[in-house]
């Protein structure tokens, strides 16, 4: 009886190695993303500008021959980390430091200039149409627009979720899953979830990460306010499934040592 009882713990051990050597190799596979990159060897790669949207912050910082003069453009709009005073078209100017709120019409409010369309331009089209107008206020006028609040959330099976600001020059879908940590073992790479709101329309985009062709994609860099959400594969236990496990490992590891001790004594 004792016998059979070791042989069994026995065989229920190697059953184990062998499912985990299987489901390891399996998950390694399931793992491995951008299969086939060395066929992007040489692709031209575009990088797409931001474009403003309603609800954005900006710092606009302008410069000129004449400081004097100059220093109305740049003086501090408000003080502390919520104040906002409302320009006289409804655009309204941000505190926390310097900043332009584009209104729910998608304008700004400019000191001389009056109210401009901002949404839908980019900062370099903005700059370069503020530039051009405050040259009949300033000698050699040159003006610097950037993002002060655009982020992306990324969530789901991240080791960080959260938030992520979105800076100046570029960030793609691969950098803010990096930046959030990588994915943890349980993340699908198959089935990565893009959530995107502009012009007041939500759009939804799929991407598997294990294909190379990712990169091709139009939507691949990312823009502000987007959602990322890295979903959990169906080998994730559930809190139930864990605690299973957990008295199942706790359970076996007895019995082996229990077995263990038999046949010592036995010899």
């Amino acid at each position: 009886m004792l016998k059979n009882l070791i042989k069994g713990a026995a065989y229920i051990t190697a059953l184990f190695l062998l499912v985990g050597c299987g489901a390891s190799k399996e998950a390694h596979e399931l793992r491995l993303i951008l299969q086939g990159a060395d066929s992007l060897n040489n692709i031209p790669v575009q990088l797409p500008e931001l474009q403003i949207q309603k609800g954005d912050l900006l710092t606009i910082m302008v410069f000129s021959d004449n400081k004097e003069a100059t220093e109305i453009y740049n003086q501090p709009q408000a003080t502390g980390s919520s104040a906002i005073v409302s320009g006289a078209s409804g655009g309204n100017i941000a505190g926390s430091g310097r900043g332009y709120l584009v209104d729910v019409n998608g304008n700004i409010y400019f000191h001389s200039l009056g109210t401009i369309p901002a949404a839908g331009t980019t900062k370099r089209q903005l700059a370069e149409y503020i530039t051009e107008n405050l040259k009949l206020f300033l000698q050699n006028p040159y003006v610097v627009v950037r993002f002060m609040s655009a982020k992306v959330t990324v969530m789901g099976e991240v080791n960080r979720p959260g938030q992520l600001d979105l800076p100046d020059q570029r960030l793609s879908l691969l950098d803010a899953i990096a930046l959030s940590g990588d994915m943890t073992t349980f993340a699908r790479r198959d089935n990565v979830l893009l959530i995107r709101e502009a012009d007041g329309v939500r759009k939804v985009q799929r991407f598997d990460l294990r294909q190379s062709n990712v990169y091709n994609s139009k939507d691949f860099y990312l823009k502000q306010n987007d959602l990322i959400y890295i979903e959990p594969n169906r080998r994730k236990p559930t809190g139930n499934e864990q605690v299973l496990v957990r008295n199942i490992s706790i359970g076996t590891g007895v019995l082996s040592a229990f077995a263990l001790l038999i046949t010592l004594i036995t010899r």
